[in-house]
């Protein structure tokens, strides 16, 4: 099994709702909690695409519903997504 390693520097202006959170885990730990986070993060980002494809019917249907509701989170992984 391979790995990847990767070095990640966090701007506390930029993140810092992130920064805070690993403030609270011990700094061996980080590495795990940004893994999970990631985790979090991948299966938003898939089932970002299902509901965008539902919202994009339902507008283009006026009959349906008003759509479907988008969290905060949501936006934020849509956002990074587009520029990448």
């Amino acid at each position: 099994m391979s790995s990847i390693r990767v070095v990640v520097k966090i701007p506390t202006g930029t993140y810092p709702e992130l920064v805070a959170d690993l403030d609270k885990v011990a700094p061996r730990e980080r590495a795990e909690r940004l893994r999970l986070l990631a985790m979090i993060g991948l299966k938003e980002l898939h089932q970002i695409e299902p509901r965008s494809r539902q919202h994009q019917n339902m507008a283009d249907s006026p009959k349906q519903g008003l759509g479907v509701s988008e969290t905060k989170t949501s936006n934020f992984i849509r956002n990074l997504t587009n520029n990448l």
